[in-house]
């Protein structure tokens, strides 16, 4: 028994039950059996077929890497996977004007870190796999699928299908989804969603650039969406190539010669050409909110509460601030008996992250439309822009938290 746990604890099987355990759900996992809390996971996939752990990288903020490093997840070959970000560079492709944050102005080592999604992943299995360093413990449903839960006034029943054993029924207090934009377990519940198109696809791959990256990122906007290079481990860069439907149709029929021109040209030959890109996986983009990221004994987390736009890289450490706050508003003094499924408790969390989410899906929202409008003299605008931002200081300040993952 946990030090968390509830009155009328034999009537339940675990505390949490959390569908999907991807790059958001193991790290909540982590987070919630660190701090005493029972936790089971239903995953479809095997480990080494999971679709959050392929092989893309991830920017994580200089916050939330911080915060994975006091769940003890960033070790050794993990820090050695990933990639510092020591500076970032914003223009509009042919126009003048450049901004850019440095962590030395910071005052920080890091803005932040490229890390592979499946160095995460193996970090991850690693330690669940194993007994947590709290009292709690975690039980894996893998592979194994949500069917539909039931709510009642002291909590949540679960049917999961497992490949071998058939359909079990679990009794959790708690119920958290992090099972993706198009969220089974969102839908069950008909929790209402607001999608917004942007007819745009993104292109993802890495390169070996002619010149020493230097620790820099890059965001280059042009009017089909941004191009971002990013700094990766072993002197390579990610590359996240935004385009509408067309051009990212004609992206992907380019061979690697062709692609990697491709790059050079958009990029403005700032690190003297690519070379050796990997195979290009490509991703249709939507903004896909959660009208409210809680309901009954229910909390919608990661993707299946906010699929943002890749632009500025918010994504994943928009889930991280998400896993933070839920793991703060469930942890109790030690020795009470908290019910995690407390209506006043999520109500609580709920007000927490509404400001967050207004702001982070605003700021991406913005970008992406006003970077993406070809109107006469607009981009002479942009520039502009770019160049007078970098001199206002308390707006800088502003955005250096912003890329600094600090809410």
């Amino acid at each position: 028994m946990t030090r968390h746990s509830a009155v009328h604890e034999e009537a339940f099987d675990t505390d949490v039950m959390i569908v999907g355990g991807g790059m958001v759900g193991g790290v909540l996992a982590r987070a919630l059996a660190a701090d005493g809390w029972s936790v089971e996971v239903i995953e479809p996939r095997r480990p080494d077929e999971s679709a959050s752990f392929d092989r893309r990288l991830t920017a994580v903020a200089d916050a939330g890497w911080q915060y994975l490093d006091t769940l003890g997840l960033i070790d050794a070959p993990l820090a050695a996977a990933a990639e510092r970000i020591r500076e970032v560079r914003v223009f509009d492709r042919g126009h003048f004007g450049l901004s850019r944050i440095t962590a030395r102005s910071a005052g920080v080592e890091a803005l932040g870190y490229v890390m592979p999604n499946r160095a995460l992943g193996e970090r991850l299995e690693s330690l669940l796999a194993g007994p947590p360093t709290g009292e709690g413990e975690i039980r894996y449903h893998r592979p194994a699928r949500y069917e539909r839960h039931h709510t009642d006034a002291d909590g949540v029943t679960v049917e999961i299908r497992h490949d071998d054993e058939g359909l079990v029924t679990r009794r959790a207090r708690l119920v958290v989804a992090a099972d993706g934009a198009d969220s089974a377990v969102r839908e069950q519940a008909e929790m209402d969603v607001s999608r917004r198109e942007y007819g745009q696809v993104a292109t993802v791959a890495t390169a070996m650039p002619a010149r020493p990256h230097g620790g820099v990122a890059f965001e280059c906007f042009t009017t089909g969406g941004p191009l971002a290079v990013l700094p990766a481990a072993g002197g390579r860069v990610s590359l996240v190539w935004v385009a509408r439907r067309d051009e990212a149709e004609r992206l992907g029929g380019l061979d690697d010669a062709a692609f990697a021109q491709a790059v050079d040209a958009t990029f403005g030959h700032r690190l003297g050409g690519f070379s050796a890109p990997t195979p290009r996986a490509q991703y249709p983009l939507n903004l896909v909110t959660a009208n409210e990221p809680v309901a009954d004994r229910l909390v919608v987390l990661g993707n299946a509460a906010h699929a943002l736009h890749p632009v500025a890289g918010q994504g994943f450490n928009l889930c991280l601030r998400d896993i933070r706050d839920l793991a703060r508003v469930l942890r109790a003094d030690r020795g009470a008996a908290v019910d995690p499924g407390d209506p006043a408790r999520l109500a609580h969390y709920r007000a927490l992250r509404l400001a967050d989410y207004r702001r982070t899906i605003g700021l991406t929202d913005g970008l992406v439309r006003g970077f993406s409008l070809d109107l006469p003299g607009l981009g002479h605008l942009r520039g502009g822009t770019l160049s007078l931002f970098d001199g206002l200081l308390p707006l800088k300040n502003r955005l250096v938290r912003a890329t600094r993952g600090i809410a």
